[in-house]
């Protein structure tokens, strides 16, 4: 090869460079629209690749949505935490992040009528919300509660990024940590 030759990456460093791309690109718009109201062309254009290229790295639009839609990390951060306080330390991360950090919980919920990102679901709640306090909990139904506890979190976060519940969006933080922290904290180290 000549010395003054542009050098051309790898196919292995393109394609992982376009993948990345598209991840990020599904993540930005799936988080944005929701998944039905994203398309595969939307998807592309973004990423500035043929519609063709997004369904042979990831097969569907489903499979893209599963790959890039996860909001776990900061989660399990969060639940390390003391367990003495954990029900108003979620409570208030969640209140806090209502008009923008729960997007990407509320495009999985507003997806999950399919089979495949209903059984993501279950498993993200269970993994991130639950089952890391089971072994935390020191009581005989220490799964019950921790499932407990996942529901009523999730709750919340329901009323927040699907159906919006006015109230909840315009109460004060300090007001729904105030009344909503202790009874989900009960569920970990109450009676």
């Amino acid at each position: 090869m000549a010395p003054d030759a542009p050098r051309v990456a790898p196919r292995r460093d393109r394609s992982a460079a376009v993948k990345d791309a598209i991840r990020a690109a599904a993540r930005r718009q799936f988080t944005a629209k929701g998944f039905d109201a994203t398309g595969i062309r939307e998807i592309a254009a973004e990423a500035e690749v043929n519609p063709a290229i997004v369904i042979r790295h990831f097969g569907s639009k489903e499979s893209l949505f599963i790959e890039t839609v996860d909001g776990g990390t900061a989660w399990r951060a969060l639940l390390d935490g003391p367990i003495d306080d954990v029900g108003e330390r979620a409570v208030r991360r969640i209140v806090e992040g209502r008009r923008s950090g729960l997007q990407t919980f509320g495009a999985i919920m507003r997806a999950s009528g399919r089979p495949e990102i209903r059984e993501r679901l279950r498993q993200s709640t269970t993994s991130f919300f639950a089952e890391p306090l089971v072994a935390r909990v020191d009581a005989p139904d220490a799964r019950l509660r921790a499932h407990l506890f996942a529901a009523q979190l999730t709750g919340l976060m329901t009323a927040l990024a699907v159906y919006d519940d006015e109230v909840l969006l315009d109460a004060p933080v300090d007001d729904i940590v105030a009344r909503y922290g202790p009874s989900l904290q009960a569920m970990l180290t109450g009676p």
